[in-house]
């Protein structure tokens, strides 16, 4: 017997009809009109980041609102404005030292999608500088107020070797705890397109009176299309924002992004988005999105984590479940055997290990010896925290 594939909810139904760009009254009211299971609908709103949409979406539809939407609501923009605040003043503050810096996704994406900071979820600033300008920028950012917290206190000794081996580091505000994700690679599968010049791709774009740089036009829709696609589209939220920027292109305009997304070796990351955006969002997109296997892999992938009975729990609830499904999308991206052992090596070998027994270049490689032993050296140590912790006092701990 086949299995059925899982279908979405009546109530994820409703919310993505609600993260339609510009907001589709007659779609909401559609969805509406199932029953519906209300306290999932405010589940399925947290769990994939849309509150705001939400909230205007049934407004705009003349639905009373779930209870406690409106003040959630205020917190998200709240939120919102205090990383609207930071993303001009640390933008000035580079400038003023002369390190450029791109903003991907959050305030800068909400000006050009929605140019409204109360639709868009902001919950970081993600700031792109080039390798050679990190050292320089945490510097700066530490004088701004932010601290190192993941990984937290790494000194800039230990920099080069955490760079090597992932994209990113994560500083928050002593004072507000607004967070910066600082990125010096743009996408954490390494091989999979190449990283473009800082200068190559900085526009600006004006938020409260001021300039912030960050990424426009097919740069930023392929960016959307290979980040959405990483994490399986599992929050609407990415598709959302991808699908506000794809509502006013025309056809041709389409057509070109779709043959530069080919030509960069990203065409099934693309596809998969506007397959998505089409199905769950109503976007208007070509006929042969989903022609090759590999787009409908990814498009299976997704649904995967987006449907079935599973599809209110969040990314911790079923970190197993999650890990899975994306890794198996990033080995569906491309099949080129530089970028399939770049993704192996990712996987086999941890960062913290290496932060943990740094090495020079040459003895990297001892890193598939020492991740795996280290992992089992933890997994040992829950085993024996477990059985401590099941003795009865008095009792000998239990030997299995």
């Amino acid at each position: 017997m086949t299995r059925r594939r899982a279908e979405p909810s009546a109530e994820l139904r409703l919310v993505a009809a609600c993260c339609r760009w510009p907001i589709d009254v007659a779609a909401i009211r559609a969805a509406a009109a199932m029953p519906l299971d209300w306290p999932r609908v405010v589940a399925l709103t947290r769990r994939h980041r849309v509150t705001g949409f939400v909230h205007l979406g049934l407004a705009a539809a003349g639905l009373a609102a779930p209870p406690g939407l409106a003040v959630r609501y205020q917190r998200v923009v709240q939120r919102n404005m205090l990383h609207c605040a930071e993303a001009t003043r640390i933008a000035a503050r580079l400038g003023e030292a002369g390190i450029a810096a791109v903003f991907l996704k959050g305030v800068a994406l909400a000006e050009l999608a929605y140019g409204d900071l109360g639709v868009k979820q902001v919950v970081d600033n993600d700031l792109l500088v080039a390798p050679a300008d990190v050292a320089a920028t945490i510097v700066a950012l530490q004088e701004a107020g932010y601290a190192l917290y993941s990984p937290p206190e790494i000194d800039l000794s230990r920099l080069p070797l955490l760079m090597d081996f992932v994209k990113e580091c994560e500083l928050r505000h002593r004072a507000t705890g607004a967070v910066i994700d600082l990125h010096w690679r743009m996408h954490s599968l390494r091989g999979l397109i190449d990283e473009p010049a800082i200068a190559d791709i900085a526009r600006p774009v004006t938020i409260g009176g001021k300039p912030v740089p960050t990424l426009t036009g097919e740069p930023l829709m392929i960016y959307l299309a290979i980040h959405g696609a990483r994490h399986c589209w599992s929050r609407l939220k990415w598709l959302a924002d991808f699908n506000a920027l794809l509502a006013p292109m025309r056809d041709d305009a389409v057509s070109a992004l779709r043959r530069r997304a080919r030509a960069e070796g990203v065409g099934p990351c693309l596809d998969s988005a506007l397959a998505q955006a089409g199905r769950l969002l109503g976007a208007r997109v070509p006929d042969d999105v989903t022609a090759t296997a590999r787009v409908r892999m990814l498009v299976a992938l997704s649904d995967r984590l987006l449907f079935g009975a599973g599809e209110a729990a969040q990314q911790t609830d079923a970190p197993g479940r999650y890990m899975r499904t994306i890794t198996l999308s990033a080995i569906a991206m491309k099949s080129r055997p530089g970028y399939l052992a770049k993704l192996a090596w990712d996987m086999w070998v941890a960062p913290g290990d290496a932060l943990a027994v740094p090495l020079p270049k040459p003895l990297r490689p001892l890193y598939l010896i020492i991740s795996p032993a280290r992992r089992m050296g933890r997994a040992a140590a829950r085993l024996t925290r477990g059985s401590r912790i099941g003795a009865r006092p008095g009792m000998p701990a239990p030997n299995g």
